[in-house]
């Protein structure tokens, strides 16, 4: 039943070809960025390297993370709770854990889909070892799995998809450019972002983007190590979780 579910929810995405090419569309930007500044600045390939993999990448590996596991998952649970589908599944042989979870494994599937074309062309352009390939992937899914359970908790708090889509729009900008931004000035200024990241530590994101300039030669070292960085985003998504089922399903 539940890989039914899964399928079910990835046909009706793939089907509203609008709604997946414009939740894509944000992600894909960046990598026509980097191709037109790869041409535009030819003779500074330092320059762009760093553009790429300190700006570009990180971005749109962000935006995929968060058009999944919270903008179009948090749209999509709104306007099943504002159509009433949990209280319609207690009339059928399905539970509504069996329905979320196919719902979130039609999720995880279709956001591995796109990380994976992400990170291909990606490679295009810049040299992407293939064991930081399958890194990057699997840090991207922990990261997943700290965020996804907030969607349950907004969609709960919103009353449908219009008024959750209106406000997901700070919420990424509080999420995205809180570690972006604070890490470029300050390298900028010539400081370690390190030093201020424990000021941070409540973003996902983070963890992320330390990662990734660890895995693509931009730092020498990592701000904790893996095994830290995937506890502290399953405690994450552990407590969240336990949040997002009080909250969604009040």
């Amino acid at each position: 039943m539940t890989n039914q579910i899964a399928r079910s929810f990835i046909l009706e995405q793939v089907r509203n070809r609008g709604i997946l090419f414009g939740n894509l569309l944000p992600a894909f930007i960046f990598i026509i960025c980097s191709w037109i500044s790869k041409i535009s600045l030819i003779n500074n390939p330092d320059t762009v390297d760093y553009l790429i993999k300190g700006q570009f990448l990180p971005i749109s590996l962000m935006m995929l993370l968060f058009t999944f596991s919270l903008s179009g998952a948090t749209i999509y649970l709104a306007d099943l709770k504002a159509n009433k589908t949990y209280h319609w599944l207690k009339r059928t042989n399905v539970s509504p854990f069996t329905y979320y979870f196919g719902m979130g494994i039609g999720v995880f599937l279709l956001m591995n889909v796109s990380l994976v074309a992400t990170l291909l062309a990606y490679a295009l352009l810049i040299h992407i070892s293939l064991p930081s390939f399958f890194i990057i992937l699997l840090v991207c899914n922990f990261v997943f799995l700290a965020f996804y359970p907030t969607s349950f908790i907004l969609a709960g708090i919103f009353k449908n998809g219009n008024v959750a889509q209106s406000m997901l729009v700070p919420i990424l900008i509080i999420f995205m450019f809180s570690i972006t931004m604070p890490a470029m000035f300050l390298t900028i200024s010539g400081k370690n972002p390190q030093d201020y990241y424990i000021f941070l530590s409540w973003n996902p994101m983070l963890y992320l983007n330390d990662m990734l300039q660890y895995q693509l030669n931009i730092i020498h070292e990592m701000w904790l190590s893996y095994g830290q960085y995937a506890i502290i985003l399953l405690f994450f998504s552990f407590v969240l979780s336990l949040f997002a089922k009080k909250i969604y399903q009040k």
